[in-house]
């Protein structure tokens, strides 16, 4: 198995991922929100790229079973259902119900990559599922770190090696010097991952927000076993 591995959003665009299996990454907090909301029991999870879209998005579905979730600037946008907080997403709001989500990266990331012959969803808490998943259909992979706001983002690279690691203990496996260094420094930081993350700009970020519970959350491990895979353009559960 070769495995490529974009450091932003925008670096996915350059890379043809026609042949390939896509993994999006955007620990804090998109793809630990949309893994959250599937485990949760949500049906599907539409990723959007703009709040307008959204909105009409929203007004051709059925509002009896559609929810808005999304950030700018990390958060809540007027007028939605949830932030983009993986802790607002509880059972008893998503269960049965198809969300639309909007954030700064990580729904970036997924658009940029949509011409993969498979895309799937992966953050610290499904990062074994998603392995498991990857040695299942013995591809090649691009594994795209969203970023924050245009340039790498630790949280991302961190879990990006967690994957490369667990794979490489599994499978055969080539990377990039990017992916080299990505495994190195999870396994440098696997001990303590939030410690080893405190120094992140949008750690700094969130914590002077008042997110700490969402890092104490998203920096989880193993926790779930879902796999959100996009069919027709929606992320639903696998696993």
């Amino acid at each position: 198995m070769r495995v490529q591995v974009a450091g932003t959003a925008q670096s996915g665009v350059k890379i043809d991922c026609s042949s390939r299996i896509a993994v999006v990454i955007d620990v804090l907090r998109a793809t630990s929100v949309m893994t959250t909301a599937l485990d949760n029991g949500a049906r599907s999870v539409l990723p959007v790229t703009t709040i307008e879209e959204a909105e009409t998005v929203f007004k051709t579905s059925d509002p009896a079973c559609t929810l808005k979730g999304g950030e700018r600037h990390a958060l809540k946008i007027d007028g939605f259902d949830f932030g983009n907080s993986p802790l607002e997403y509880k059972r008893a709001l998503v269960a049965g119900k198809d969300i639309i989500i909007t954030t700064t990266n990580g729904t970036n990331a997924i658009r940029n990559v949509q011409k993969a012959e498979m895309m799937v969803l992966a953050c610290l808490r499904n990062a074994s599922a998603v392995v498991g998943f990857l040695i299942g259909k013995n591809k090649d992979v691009v594994i795209v770190c969203s970023g924050t706001e245009g340039k790498f983002s630790m949280d991302d690279g961190l879990c990006a090696g967690m994957l490369l690691h667990l794979l490489k203990e599994k499978t055969p496996v080539e990377w990039d010097d990017l992916g080299f260094l990505l495994e190195r420094f999870y396994r440098n930081s696997a001990h303590d991952i939030f410690a080893s993350l405190l120094d992140c700009f949008h750690v700094k970020r969130l914590l002077s927000l008042g997110f700490h519970e969402d890092l104490k959350f998203c920096f989880q491990t193993d926790r779930s076993t879902c796999i959100p895979m996009e069919i027709d353009g929606r992320f639903v559960r696998m696993g």
